[in-house]
């Protein structure tokens, strides 16, 4: 029999419990997908192209990625996604929206419209990084540059009908991070919000810290926009010592910054926002709720417990809500028994198939698939 029907034989089951459970036919619909490609889920309207972006008075091509719930209506409000800097000259060439694709729907099932943006000089995009300068080294110069090309990627995208240009937030990684800041030092209009995941900008030369530091301070001077930094305990790039540092001297002028150490992550903490989301969307779920921007609630956690007959284990339905894309979550009625499972390069086929396999591993012989990415979010409301 082939994995296609095993699956199916499964997943008939869980078609009869989603209906007890009331849910809609279209949530029905895409818990029963089979062997759909993860960069085709069916929960995202996806779109790959080019930004025409004007810089200075140049024009420039910055290629990107957006993604948004299918479901959709009306404006929604703009996450920016950047990348950071690659180690070597091939990496940078090779930069390309991919390893930030699973980062942008997270917040698209969260209720957000994601574009990713490859600044300037990186894979496809126009134009060229400036080279490192150690007789005179030029940080911020570099990351005010870097922060043009995410306001002009505003400009553009603020356009579009389906963008609340009053709710912005840029979020990026290494370089990217100190770019969202750098640009959250502007204030512009529309940004209410900063997230810099292991944020910074090293230089291969003496006295790239010290030019750092100086720069963040100036940030720090005028940056209105709260921000959200986060940093492994284990990121070799910088580390829990400069880490601070960098936060005395963005707070010292005053600026909002909620700052969080993380525990070490793998064997490399500077990896943290593509690889390690489980480590840090729970943070940024604190920080969007605070500020009453879009993201999952608790209310959803407790009617999905009410509509399973759940009564225990609420911080791990929590998890679950948290978790990064793709995901899928098994349940037995008969025993309670459930498992879920997130993320990895095997996508939400895989997840799913893991999921109803860990299920099962307590005698469950009617685990279903009842949940999946975002739908049951959608259900509950």
């Amino acid at each position: 029999m082939s994995m296609c029907c095993r699956r199916g034989v499964k997943l008939s089951a869980a078609l009869r419990f989603l209906r007890k459970l009331g849910l809609s036919s279209a949530a029905v619909g895409i818990a029963l997908v089979s062997h759909v490609a993860y960069a085709k889920d069916p929960d995202f309207e996806e779109s790959h192209g080019f930004l025409r972006v004007v810089i200075n008075g140049k024009h420039y091509r910055l290629d990107s990625y957006s993604v948004k719930p299918a479901d959709a209506k009306g404006p929604l409000p703009l996450a920016l996604i950047t990348n950071g800097t690659g180690g070597t000259s091939a990496e940078i060439r090779g930069e390309n929206t991919a390893k930030f694709e699973p980062r942008a729907r997270d917040l698209a099932i969260r209720g957000w419209l994601a574009v990713v943006v490859i600044r300037r000089g990186y894979g496809r995009s126009d134009g060229s990084i400036p080279p490192d300068g150690c007789k005179n080294p030029h940080v911020k110069q570099d990351l005010d540059l870097a922060a043009d090309d995410l306001q002009a990627a505003i400009d553009v995208l603020k356009q579009r009908p389906d963008v609340d240009a009053s709710r912005i937030v840029a979020i990026g990684g290494s370089t990217g991070g100190a770019t969202a800041i750098a640009l959250g030092a502007r204030n512009p209009p529309g940004l209410v919000g900063v997230v810099s995941v292991s944020g910074g900008l090293r230089l291969n030369c003496a006295g790239w810290e010290d030019e750092l530091l100086k720069a963040y301070k100036e940030y720090g001077a005028t940056s209105h926009v709260p921000n959200l930094w986060l940093y492994a305990k284990n990121d070799s790039y910088f580390g829990p010592d400069l880490a601070e540092r960098l936060h005395v001297a963005f707070s010292n002028g005053g600026s909002n910054v909620d700052f969080s150490e993380v525990d070490p992550f793998n064997d490399e903490g500077h990896k943290l926002l593509i690889d390690g989301g489980m480590q840090w969307l729970g943070k940024l779920d604190d920080f969007l709720r605070k500020r009453g921007l879009p993201t999952w609630n608790y209310s959803n956690v407790s009617l999905l417990m009410g509509r399973l007959g759940l009564t225990r284990d609420e911080s791990i339905i929590a998890d679950y809500f948290t978790a990064p894309t793709p995901k899928a979550f098994a349940f037995s009625p008969n025993t309670q028994n459930f498992s879920y499972q997130y993320d990895g390069k095997y996508g939400l086929a895989a997840n799913r198939d893991a999921a109803l396999a860990g299920c099962a591993k307590a005698n469950s012989t009617d685990c279903g698939i009842v949940m999946e990415n975002s739908w049951v979010g959608a259900g509950t409301q």
